[in-house]
């Protein structure tokens, strides 16, 4: 085999196994060795200083399309269906200014899918940490106060207030799913 057909295999292969990565086959960072990476940088700091670190990363942060809330002070459960189509069904939804909604989410196919609430920046920095995570291998997402991250045939949910009046996102952001068109539209209205 010639040294060019070679190399050739070898991009092929690297890019299947890149692929298989991101769309749920193997990770490429297991959960397990996550933790243990964050054992080894806490190493050193106290334990007090280890949940403030993972709160301000996970979470913690205000936002300005709304606020997480529990499920037991929800007004009413919204059933949203992820798709491999690229959709949510419904995809455009409609709720009352200081309602509080818990979003049911289901993801119907066999790619993985997020589910990700936020306004346009929020979006858009979210998909450009996917294209940073991607580019560095990195493919090991974790649900935060407004995403959760779905399996095939998994069913997860969110639950948010929305304050005032507006329009706000949601957005899968697996890789390529939020560029092919997998968004949702929540119209605040008083």
């Amino acid at each position: 085999m010639t040294l060019r057909k070679t190399r050739s295999l070898f991009l092929l292969f690297a890019a299947f196994a890149f692929v298989l990565a991101a769309c749920g086959g193997t990770p490429a960072v297991s959960a397990g060795s996550e933790a243990e990476d964050h054992g080894e940088e806490d190493a050193g700091h106290d334990e007090a200083e280890s949940d403030h670190d993972d709160e301000a990363e996970h979470g913690a942060e205000e936002f300005t399309f709304g606020s997480p809330a529990d499920s037991l002070e929800a007004d009413r459960t919204i059933d949203i269906t992820a798709h491999d189509d690229f959709t949510f069904s419904p995809g455009k939804i409609d709720v009352i200014a200081g309602e509080t909604i818990t979003f049911r989410i289901v993801n119907t196919g066999s790619l993985p899918h997020d589910f990700t609430i936020g306004d346009k920046a929020t979006q858009d920095e979210h998909e450009a940490e996917m294209a940073e995570m991607m580019a560095n291998g990195e493919m090991m997402m974790h649900d935060d106060p407004n995403a959760v991250v779905l399996a095939a045939g998994e069913a997860k949910e969110i639950t948010w207030v929305f304050p005032d009046d507006g329009t706000v996102l949601i957005g899968c952001h697996q890789p390529g799913h939020y560029a092919a068109g997998m968004i949702g539209e929540v119209s605040i209205t008083s």
